[in-house]
């Protein structure tokens, strides 16, 4: 043992024992869904219904968590109901935003074009980057997007052709029919200022013109109410022109008849003048004795003869009222003798009435004065008798010595039962 040789390297030290194997994971063994699957399909389903407002976060929160269910290395599950909402969430906002581009094409035409242009694109794109080796890289991205999602890709360029192609037939359309009732409008409008026209309301005929000017789109209409609105124009200057004839005319016509009426009127005033004066001359002399009589039955103090002859001239010359008699100077003359002689008439008449008032008065007075004594007389008479009648006793018998005037009947009617009242 001692012979032998040594080793030339240290002997290796033993193997450390083998140490525990690692535990397994838990989300490994036990995978659950993501989180945000649910959410993600709730905002699908909302989509159908809100369209971009709950799309758009949909797609976008689709992205993400379908992203982490892929890297999970099967820790997630959910993923087909995660993609169901994605895709709901792409089909909503698709289909709303296809529905805004369709109104806004229906109502614009360039808007439509740009539409159906950008399916056209995006069509083209996708068929050349499959088609051609080595194509741009945008139209190779275009197809790679196309193979990758064909469930977006394809109906997103169909909807686009078709609401292009549906925006502008319906602009097309709605063009058409606004010019057929533009134009339906403008022969209304000329129909109806026509009529106007005839009836000579331009007033109203230049109104329906307007419209016309508004609704006609041809050059021809145009044309033909610009001279239906001359031939308006000449018109309104005729009917003017023949008013004005027709007022000048009218109102020579009244001065000739106002011209006639007054010289009619002057004929008949002379007329009456003439006769006034031939009657004044017939009358005059009564209605001067009449003042005469007033004069002299004045003079008499007989007022009331005098006012009356007064009132009788009077009376007669009021006939010769507002004519030239009355201005002549008899006429004058005979007036103012009336006047004159009216005051004192009047005031003789007035203390003549008063008179006669006051002996009515004291005749009245007197009369019920001697009515008065009468009655006293009656009275006293009727006591008088009364006082002389004899008392009359209960028996039927009347006493010999008792009057019915005296104050007492004490002891009258003793001896025949008292006193029953007096002699009937």
């Amino acid at each position: 043992m001692a012979d032998q040789d040594p080793p030339s390297t240290p002997p290796e030290p033993p193997a450390a024992p083998p140490g525990p194997s690692p535990v397994p994971s838990l989300e490994g063994l036990f995978p659950r869904p993501h989180p945000s699957s649910e959410t993600l399909f709730l905002l699908g389903v909302a989509a159908i219904v809100l369209g971009p407002f709950a799309g758009v976060p949909a797609i976008l929160l689709g992205r993400l968590v379908l992203r982490e269910i892929a890297r999970s290395e099967g820790r997630y599950t959910g993923e087909a109901r995660a993609r169901l909402g994605f895709r709901l969430g792409w089909a909503g906002t698709q289909v709303y935003t296809l529905l805004l581009l369709y109104v806004i094409g229906a109502a614009s035409g360039p808007v439509a074009l740009a539409v159906l242009g950008a399916g056209v694109v995006a069509g083209l794109a996708i068929a050349i980057g499959d088609s051609v080796a080595g194509a741009p890289r945008p139209f190779a991205a275009a197809a790679r997007a196309s193979r990758q999602a064909p469930w977006g890709i394809y109906p997103a360029i169909a909807g686009l052709l078709g609401v292009g192609l549906a925006g502008f037939l319906t602009k097309q359309s709605a063009d058409e029919r606004a010019r057929v009732e533009a134009l339906a409008a403008c022969q209304e409008a000329r129909r109806s200022a026509g009529e106007a026209l005839e009836a000579a309301s331009f007033d109203l005929a230049r109104s329906h013109l307007r419209e016309a000017r508004t609704t006609c789109v041809e050059g021809a209409a145009l044309q033909e109410a610009a001279r239906t609105e001359a031939d308006v124009d000449a018109r309104e200057r005729e009917a003017i022109q023949q008013r004005a004839e027709e007022e000048a005319a009218r109102k020579a016509r009244e001065r000739v008849e106002e011209e006639r009426e007054r010289a009619e009127e002057e004929r008949r005033q002379a007329e009456r003048e003439r006769a006034a004066a031939v009657r004044f001359k017939d009358v005059a002399p009564a209605i001067a004795r009449q003042v005469q009589v007033a004069s002299a039955r004045a003079t008499q103090r007989r007022w009331n003869d005098a006012q009356a002859a007064l009132s009788q001239a009077e009376l007669a010359l009021d006939e010769f009222r507002g004519t030239d008699v009355q201005r002549s100077e008899r006429c004058a003359a005979l007036l103012a003798q009336i006047v004159r002689l009216r005051p004192d008439v009047d005031a003789g008449v007035e203390q003549t009435r008063r008179r006669r008032e006051e002996e009515e008065r004291r005749r009245q007075e007197l009369k019920a004065a001697a009515e008065e004594r009468l009655q006293l007389m009656k009275e006293a008479a009727e006591e008088r008798r009364q006082a002389s009648l004899r008392v009359q006793c209960c028996d039927g018998t009347l006493s010999p010595s008792c009057l019915c005037g005296r104050p007492s009947y004490r002891g009258c009617c003793s001896h025949h039962g008292g006193v029953c009242g007096c002699q009937d």
